[in-house]
């Protein structure tokens, strides 16, 4: 399957890279993290060493598969889909593989780097491929025991390879709050607002800008000591709603249900199906599969 030896290749290139970082020492937390707050935004954290805070007897902060993320991390990530068409669209099935590279600097500060490669079979035979790469930097706004906030820039290259001709940034806030004190067990709130512009040349009346919102819940039923650490179950539903072009105003709404482990404290493996809930469908299912390596 071209699919899974180009995510072979992309792994095997970025592998040097990988070592390099992994071979910086790795941040233990040796006491509690003083917090990091808005107020102390130009202050503090930025000359600070990064470290994971840990939180052993409350809800993790955690990743999850399509919200975005509210905390600084070392990690390589690897996205990847298999997307069941609508007969309407004449695809018979689309498959995608994103690696991204994240390193925190300090406290407050983390780049990214990531490649996209997709490839959109036709029912009728053929298709089409393509390759796309991108960047994106988080800042930590906040970062105390049971909140977490961050602010995400991202920019992605068209894909020529799929016909695209435009690039698509976002800006996008972030958040976590642990409901453990509200007596909700080991269970966090996730979410995020971003808009999307594409740039570059486009259609006239063709979509330009929209808006992503994303709320998810995860509980958390295992603790990071064990064969399958921080196991959690989670729900995530995420809307898009088209600011302009033919259709402004127009939302699609998807529930993915999920699960989460940690292997041997480093290996974090995501698996997660969406689900459209209103018309019109962007497709049927999508299944979703992630691997972390944290560092």
């Amino acid at each position: 399957m071209r699919l899974v030896s180009t995510q072979t290749a992309v792994l095997t290139g970025i592998g040097t890279v990988l070592m390099s970082l992994a071979t910086a020492a790795e941040a233990v937390e040796t006491g509690p993290l003083p917090d990091l707050t808005l107020s102390q935004f130009f202050s503090d954290g930025w000359s600070e060493s990064w470290t994971k805070r840990a939180r052993p007897d409350g809800a993790p902060d955690l990743t999850l598969l399509r919200v975005q993320s509210n905390l600084l991390l070392r990690s390589l990530r690897t996205d990847s889909f298999i997307e069941q068409p609508t007969a309407a669209s004449g695809d018979s099935r689309v498959s995608s593989v994103t690696p991204l590279i994240e390193y925190a600097v300090n406290r407050r500060l983390m780049p990214g780097f990531f490649a996209n490669y997709q490839e959109v079979d036709r029912v009728s035979g053929g298709g089409r491929e393509g390759w796309t790469y991108g960047g994106l930097i988080r800042l930590q706004l906040v970062d105390t025991a049971d909140a977490s906030y961050a602010f995400n820039w991202k920019m992605t290259a068209p894909n020529s390879g799929l016909g695209d001709h435009q690039t698509l940034t976002s800006f996008a806030l972030a958040g976590w709050h642990n409901l453990q004190p509200l007596g909700l067990g080991r269970m966090g709130v996730f979410w995020h607002v971003q808009e999307e512009t594409l740039l570059g040349p486009r259609v006239s009346g063709s979509r330009q800008n929209d808006l992503t919102y994303d709320v998810s819940l995860a509980r958390t039923w295992t603790d990071g000591g064990g064969t399958l650490g921080f196991l959690s179950t989670f729900i995530e539903t995420y809307s898009k709603t088209d600011l302009d072009g033919h259709h402004p105003g127009r939302t699609l709404v998807t529930l993915t249900p999920g699960v989460r482990t940690t292997l041997a404290h480093h290996h974090v493996v995501m698996f997660g199906v969406d689900f459209p809930v209103n018309a019109p469908e962007p497709y049927d299912r999508l299944y979703r599969l992630t691997y972390i390596y944290s560092f």
